[in-house]
C-alpha cells in the first residue's frame, strides 16, 4: 500500500533542492514545497484523497493543512485544502477549496481564497479559479472568476470580471492588472464604478 509519509521520508535532499522553487509571498506553493522538503508537522495527519478529482499525481492530500514560521518562530503563512495534489514531474501542485492566509512581523496580510488553484514551478506562477476572494490588511477586496499570478513581478492579473473595493470606490470591469496587494491596479474594460453611490461611467444624471 502507498504511504505518503513513507514516500516524504525517502525523498533525498538532492530532490528536494531540484523541485524546490522561490515562490514567495505566500501563494501557496511555499507551503507544500516545505511541507515536502523539511516533513511535515509530526502531528500532522495526511491521507490520499479517496474518489480523486486529479488524476495520475504523485501523491495526494485530504484536508491538507500548513503553518509556516521563520527562524525567529514568528508566523509567516497558513495554508488550509480540502485536497491537495503533487505532480513531482511536471513540477505541479493542484489545490482544491485553497484558503491562504498571509502573515508580516506576525501580523495579518491578506486572505486568499478560491475553489481550485494550480501551480506551476517552472514558470513560478499560480493559476486560481472560481469564486476568488482576496482582502488585504488595509480592508482592499479583489473578487473575481479567474486569477494568475507571477511571482517574479509579483503582479495579478485577469481576463475576466472582476471587483475591486478599495477606499470607499467600487469598480467592476472585466481585464486587470495588479500588485499583490491592490496597491496599484488597473481594470481593462471598467463598466461601473461606484464612488459615494453615484457612477461616474454612467451618461444617465440622476
Amino acid at each position: 500500500m502507498f504511504s505518503p509519509k513513507k514516500f516524504i521520508q525517502e525523498l533525498d535532499r538532492e530532490t528536494v533542492q531540484k523541485y524546490g522553487p522561490p515562490i514567495a509571498l505566500g501563494l501557496a506553493v511555499l507551503i507544500i514545497l516545505i511541507y515536502f522538503s523539511i516533513g511535515g508537522k509530526p502531528d500532522a495527519k495526511y491521507s490520499r484523497v479517496e474518489g480523486e478529482r486529479e488524476q495520475g499525481s504523485t501523491v495526494s492530500f485530504k484536508n491538507f493543512q500548513k503553518d509556516q514560521y521563520d527562524e525567529n518562530g514568528t508566523l509567516l503563512w497558513k495554508l488550509k485544502a480540502e485536497e491537495a495534489y503533487l505532480y513531482s514531474d511536471k513540477k505541479m501542485y493542484v489545490l482544491y477549496g485553497v484558503d491562504f492566509d498571509q502573515y508580516e512581523k506576525g501580523k495579518f496580510k491578506s486572505k486568499l481564497i478560491g475553489d481550485k488553484g494550480v501551480i506551476n514551478q517552472s514558470a513560478k506562477s499560480m493559476e486560481l479559479e472560481g469564486n476568488i476572494f482576496l482582502k488585504t490588511e488595509e480592508n482592499r477586496t479583489l473578487k473575481a472568476r479567474s486569477l494568475h499570478y507571477n511571482d517574479e513581478t509579483k503582479e495579478l492579473t485577469s481576463n475576466e470580471e472582476v471587483i475591486i473595493n478599495a477606499s470607499g470606490t467600487h469598480i467592476r470591469g472585466v481585464g486587470l492588472k495588479a500588485d499583490k496587494d491592490l496597491n496599484k491596479f488597473t481594470i481593462i474594460r471598467p463598466t461601473a464604478i461606484t464612488q459615494g453611490g453615484a457612477n461616474p461611467l454612467s451618461s444617465t444624471d440622476k
